[in-house]
């Protein structure tokens, strides 16, 4: 009985030091993976809209657009050139998370995928230049209709859900963003 009493003390301690172990490791490396991230975030801006000197985000009213994560402002000596949209989507091996840029001409001026579990081989390509730049240049005056483009063969549901995302960013900027939306 004392043998049993000695053996769970000894595994309770081995359990509170391993907790304590991994609670500290993790405090330790939550700031650097945020500041990462956001790296990550401010540099794909920077790639879908190309001119921008800063990004100012804008703040999302929460409900309204729950596929819209981010939006941010583009801005070069002070002038709005455009907006960027970080957005998800529901893809076939789980979400997909994309950055869209639009520009003040009312064009959408990159597309860069931030994060995607697809199918490797299959609907990961979605995540390749020949697939995603086929969005560069297209007007956002109506959304995108998944049939003008060239989806990844064998990957529709991938493809679709990066159409589907580009159009949640369409949607928030012409419901919020131009002259009849609310935020301008």
């Amino acid at each position: 009985m004392q043998d049993n009493l000695l053996t769970g003390l000894k595994l309770l301690l081995i359990t509170a030091i391993a907790t304590f172990a991994l609670a500290l490791t993790q405090m330790i490396t939550e700031e650097p993976i945020r500041i990462q991230a956001e790296k990550a975030s401010d540099e794909a801006r920077a790639v879908v809209l190309k001119n921008a000197e800063e990004f100012v985000s804008l703040e999302i009213t929460e409900g309204s657009h729950p596929n819209i994560l981010e939006a941010h402002e583009g801005r070069m000596s002070n002038n709005v050139i455009g907006y960027t949209f970080k957005t998800i989507s529901r893809g076939y091996g789980g979400d997909i998370i994309i950055i869209v840029g639009i520009d003040d001409n009312g064009r959408i001026s990159g597309v860069r995928i931030a994060q995607q579990t697809e199918t490797p081989g299959l609907g990961a390509k979605v995540a390749e230049p020949r697939f995603y730049e086929q969005y560069n240049g297209k007007s956002v005056e109506n959304p995108i209709d998944e049939n003008d483009l060239s989806a990844v063969s064998g990957a529709t549901v991938s493809s679709n859900a990066v159409t589907d995302a580009v159009n949640y960013a369409i949607d928030y900027y012409q419901s919020e963003l131009t002259s009849g939306g609310g935020n301008q």
